[in-house]
């Protein structure tokens, strides 16, 4: 009895032991089910070459071409002021602005003009105390040359500036009562408001601010990239300044919830690039801004906030890739005849906010994949989705044959 209490674990061991091995030697084995890998099926569209008319995106301020302060040379009582003469006035060349009293002046006219008269008698006094003279000598016998101031030589030349003294002060003041007609120097309008009547004004006194309305124009920066898209003259040392008629350029200014163009022309550049922005500036020119157009459309204020589109270059044969078809920066993938992905690296020659301009590096019916597939590698085998490649191309079409080009760059802020 006490052999068999102490046989009892062992065997118990034993048996699990032998339970666990046959259990090991019998365990099920998995079937395996066949395996059908999947393939990928994709949109593509096919690369056609065009040309891409290069459309410049800034923004700037209206400028006046002319900016003049208006200041007296005579001092005196402003005692009438223009109707014209209240800021945004409108005043044509030669208009009379303000006047100022002229009751000084015309007295000094008067002066002046007695002045004159007596200095010209004196001179013809002189002038006959000369010829008196002369004839005296001769009727003296003398044989020596007379001095110069026997012949009142000195005296007549005194008498003689004095005459031109005279009327030089006789034109001074008669063009001063000239200026109490304070008058326009060009077609403009009134910026700023300094005096008004009954007011005093003497010489160094601002008047008015004035600005001149046959044009105006619009500082636009530009990037270095953007520079080399448009067609920009280049002034050199010793050489002439000839006119320049430079590319197109829209102007836009959002006016209430209405949007309102422009027409103008680049006219010049800046000398200079910004040290802040690494930026150039060319300069629009709109003519004739206040002019009533039929569209009833408002006139240019100097200071407001427009954005402009400047004409640049054709781009010739260029391939245009969506954003969306793009990894990275500058990685795309194209489907190639056997319908397996092959990853290429493109170098933009230009870009917009929803397109890669591509010039080299593709070639014509090439299939672009637009599906974003970012984890495939090469030579990954791809489905086709022909129908809706071609429909999302004819879209592609439809919509660049609606809206114009309008080319961002990255880089414009």
């Amino acid at each position: 009895m006490k052999l068999i209490r102490k046989l009892l674990p062992l065997l118990v061991i034993a048996l699990s032991l032998l339970i666990a091995f046959i259990i090991y030697n019998n365990k099920p084995v998995a079937k395996r089910r066949p395996s059908h890998p999947k393939i990928l099926t994709v949109e593509t569209v096919k690369l056609q070459p065009q040309n891409f008319p290069v459309l410049i995106h800034t923004q700037g301020i209206v400028e006046p071409r002319t900016t003049t302060t208006l200041i007296p040379r005579i001092s005196g009582e402003i005692i009438k002021v223009s109707s014209k003469f209240r800021p945004g006035g409108f005043f044509e060349a030669g208009d009379t602005l303000l006047t100022i009293d002229s009751t000084d002046y015309k007295l000094d006219i008067k002066s002046a003009h007695a002045a004159l008269s007596e200095a010209v008698f004196n001179y013809k006094e002189e002038l006959a105390q000369a010829e008196q003279a002369a004839e005296n000598w001769k009727r003296l016998g003398r044989t020596e040359a007379p001095s110069d101031l026997v012949l009142h030589k000195p005296q007549l030349a005194r008498a003689k500036a004095s005459v031109d003294s005279a009327k030089a002060k006789l034109q001074r003041v008669e063009l001063d009562l000239k200026r109490t007609r304070i008058k326009a120097p060009y077609a403009g309008r009134i910026l700023e408001q300094f005096v008004d009547r009954g007011q005093y004004v003497s010489p160094g006194n601002p008047l008015a601010k004035i600005f001149a309305i046959d044009y105006v124009e619009v500082r636009l920066p530009i990037t270095e990239k953007q520079r080399g898209m448009i067609d920009l003259p280049r002034s050199y040392r010793g050489e002439s300044n000839q006119p320049y008629n430079g590319p197109e350029a829209s102007v836009y200014a959002t006016i209430g919830e209405r949007e309102y163009s422009w027409q103008g022309r680049v006219i010049r550049t800046e000398g200079s690039v910004d040290r802040a922005t690494r930026q150039v500036f060319v300069i629009v020119q709109i003519d004739d801004p206040y002019k009533r157009h039929s569209d009833n459309r408002p006139p240019l204020e100097i200071g407001q906030f427009v954005k402009a589109d400047i004409k640049g270059k054709v781009l010739e044969g260029v391939y245009a890739i969506p954003r969306t078809a793009v990894q990275g920066s500058d990685t795309i993938m194209a489907v190639d005849k056997e319908s397996r992905l092959q990853r290429k690296t493109i170098k933009p020659v230009w870009e917009t906010h929803d397109q890669l301009l591509v010039k080299g590096g593709l070639s014509e019916g090439e299939q672009l994949c637009v599906t974003y597939v970012p984890f495939a590698a090469n030579n990954v085998k791809v489905n086709l989705a022909p129908e809706i490649s071609k429909r999302k191309s004819a879209n592609d079409q439809k919509e660049r044959g609606k809206r114009p080009h309008s080319h961002k760059p990255k880089e414009q802020k």
